[in-house]
């Protein structure tokens, strides 16, 4: 619109303060009628300009509106904000919108034309025409946008029927139905691939074994069902992910297929389904290029296109996603080969990116391969043309090391690089590299293999490899996969939690038969029994690694801290397990810090229980003393001090009095140094304004909360 004539357009009305005047009128500007509408109270207000073709609001500099541009194409209905218009509550709290008959009618004329006499709201007539250009200029740049990809799409050509045997290949997959023996010495057996059915002896078949198929030579997977009398017949469906990747125009198109096998008793039927496109921009080759990714491509990246099948039957490409469509997830895979070629690359950014020696790894996405090469060129062509090209796959720019020949690039020696080429290890394969020189341990390759295969860091058997070697750990791993039928991650968390268990049982784990028992299940099982439940267990476990002289501890201080009269008792736990049942009992932090153990550790403060001699097994109160008694905490259910702990007030000074009789040189020295260890502890909470976030005393400082639960042991 001719926004400066619309401006200059003397206002058409006043109002008053608390009366908003509304005047319309159509103006011919710059060839076309735009009906011109000013709201106005003591100033004016917003004018809109409404043509058959667009509509935008106009707001003075005197305006009262607060908080809207002087343009803008906000529809009325919206503009008005609830009849506020957005003017300022105290100014303007109670006008009325007043628009004389003419006002009305030109308005409706105007929308509707001259011929319809039908009256209606002129609010209502101004909303309906602006939401009615809206729609239709939404309408029109859809339009336009799928143009736009029709045309993209247009360009990409059908796939060779080379592509589609290639693809089909990977889903060569068919079932044996195989009937249920049912007592009898034999079965029949009919395969999926060519119908014809086979009588096999009892010990012959079984379900999931893979046999091949007497007359068609298929590879079969043997499933039991009583074809006979199953009704319906289940049918199978095996499907593979594979990519074509083509240079179209100016840009890369990564294409994902579904190559599906439909497998049912009657028959096979096969397809390839595209579910998705990848275009990515690619740019010229500059010399000068070192990696940067604004180079040339400010602004530019991957666009997806996915296939969608809406709910009325239409397929079509678009690259975003439809209303009651779930997002399509593009997975890497194998890619056809013989579309790429050097060739491709040449003149562009990726003219050395050496992605036609990878083209026949088994699993990648080309356009992630260009993205990476986009962030370290140099080290991707030096990694490819070294023979790394699983590595080139899954390395990043972090796990380089150095500078220099490539293996010093990657923190190996050279001979362990030439071991990397020779079994095509990837990152996984790197790190036992490296674990190699750490340690000074020899890992075979077969290893190596096996646990890059199986997705096995070094730190994942961290727990056992100071007492076996990484091929017995494998050996071991593979037989108790066979025997329990086990994922490898249940076998490791199952092993590490049992010899931490069994470190806490104080079993010597140093010996064979401990740290590898025959079964690690029903070990681990037999453990937890013992050990009063996993949680509990494994929390004892940790904490007995990190501080081995708790339970020592503790034993060597009950005749020194116990204590009891008729009404109390202060009781010492005998090992950790029930500092954490008292923490777990009582729902405070006691077994959830280190912090407590680790005093423990040095001697600096003791864990004790106060109890009540009625039900001295019952958790009460939860203490923490320092070497002569002192008391720095003191805590019942919730981390909370009752106003029932009063009470045992007078009993805590007795019992403070009776431990100082008990104490010897050695203690009085521990209880000075635990005295200024709070102390300090005290000054660093209180500079640091250290809150409790959590619980009953939350906001409060902690040092507060500290300072009110001590309780000193006095002379």
């Amino acid at each position: 619109m001719k926004r400066k004539l619309i401006e200059k357009i003397p206002w058409q009305s006043i109002g008053e303060k608390e009366k908003m005047f509304v005047v319309a009128k159509v103006h011919s500007i710059g060839g076309e009628d735009i009906l011109i509408i000013d709201f106005a109270l003591d100033k004016p207000v917003v004018r809109i300009a409404l043509s058959h073709n667009d509509f935008e609001n106009y707001v003075p500099e005197e305006s009262p509106c607060i908080n809207v541009p002087r343009w803008g194409r906000r529809k009325y209905d919206d503009f008005r904000h609830g009849n506020r218009f957005y003017l300022p509550y105290n100014m303007y709290h109670n006008w009325k919108m007043l628009a004389d008959r003419e006002t009305g009618d030109t308005i409706h004329q105007f929308v509707y034309g001259e011929d319809d006499k039908f009256h209606t709201d002129w609010n209502c007539d101004i909303d309906h025409l602006q939401r009615k250009i809206y729609f239709d200029k939404q309408e029109q740049a859809e339009i336009r946008r799928r143009d736009q990809i029709e045309k993209k799409m247009a360009m990409v050509p059908e796939t060779t029927k080379g592509f589609k045997n290639w693809a089909m290949a990977f889903v060569e997959e068919h079932v044996m139905y195989m009937l249920p023996f049912k007592k009898k010495k034999t079965t029949k057996a009919t395969c999926s691939a060519c119908q014809n059915e086979y009588e096999y002896d009892k010990g012959k078949i079984q379900p999931r074994q893979i046999i091949t198929c007497p007359s068609c030579g298929a590879e079969c997977t043997v499933k039991r069902v009583d074809y006979k009398n199953c009704n319906p017949i289940p049918g199978y469906k095996f499907r593979k992910e594979v990519l074509l990747f083509q240079k179209i125009g100016e840009e890369f198109c990564e294409r994902h297929f579904y190559a599906i096998r439909w497998v049912d008793f009657s028959g096979e039927e096969t397809r390839l389904t595209e579910i998705g496109r990848i275009f990515y921009p690619i740019g010229k080759y500059n010399p000068n290029w070192n990696g940067d990714l604004t180079h040339g491509l400010k602004g530019k990246g991957r666009t997806y296109f996915n296939k969608y099948n809406p709910w009325n039957g239409m397929e079509f490409w678009d690259d975003k996603n439809l209303y009651g469509m779930s997002n399509i997830i593009l997975c890497p895979g194998p890619v056809y080969p013989r579309t790429i070629n050097k060739k491709m690359f040449e003149g562009t950014r990726y003219q050395y990116c050496a992605m036609e020696l990878i083209r026949n790894e088994k699993s990648f996405t080309p356009i992630g391969y260009l993205e990476k090469f986009d962030q370290m060129p140099q080290k991707m062509e030096m990694m490819v043309k070294a023979g790394l090209l699983r590595m080139a796959l899954e390395i990043t720019k972090y796990e380089f090391k150095g500078s220099g020949k490539a293996w010093e690039q990657l923190g190996i020696t050279k001979k362990q690089m030439n071991r990397l080429r020779d079994i095509n290890g990837g990152r996984r394969a790197l790190l036992w590299m490296r674990y190699e020189e750490s340690t000074g341990k020899a890992v075979d390759d077969e290893t190596i293999r096996y646990f890059e295969r199986e997705k096995i860091d070094p730190d994942d058997i961290a727990f056992i490899s100071n007492r076996m070697s990484e091929r017995k750990i494998m050996n071991y791993i593979i037989r108790q996969r066979k025997q329990r039928k086990s994922k490898i991650e249940e076998v490791l968390i199952l092993w590490r939690d049992y010899l931490s268990m069994a470190i806490r049982m104080k079993m010597d784990v140093k010996q064979e038969l401990i740290f590898k028992p025959k079964d690690v299940k029903r070990a681990h099982d037999d453990l937890v029994r013992l050990c009063g439940g996993t949680d509990v267990a494994k929390r004892a476990g940790e904490i007995i690694q990190k501080y081995p002289d708790v339970d020592e501890i503790l034993q060597s201080i009950k005749d020194k801290y116990e204590y009891m009269d008729e009404q109390y008792a202060v009781v010492v736990p005998e090992k950790i397990e029930g500092i954490i049942y008292e923490g777990r009992k009582l729902g405070h932090c006691l077994d959830k810090s280190d912090i407590y153990f680790d005093r423990i550790q040095r001697r600096e403060s003791f864990i004790v229980f106060l109890r009540k001699v009625e039900d001295i097994e019952k958790p009460y109160y939860t203490l923490e003393i320092e070497p002569d008694g002192t008391t720095r905490q003191k805590r019942t259910t919730g981390d909370r001090q009752d106003k029932d702990f009063q009470e045992a007030v007078s009993f805590i000074r007795k019992w403070q009095r009776e431990v100082k009789k008990r104490l010897n040189r050695v203690d009085k020295e521990l209880a000075i140094q635990s005295a200024e260890l709070r102390e300090k502890e005290f000054r660093e909470l209180r500079n640091n304004q250290t809150k409790v976030w959590h619980g009953a005393l939350a906001g409060k400082l902690l040092v507060d909360v500290l300072e009110a639960d001590l309780m000193v042991a006095n002379g």
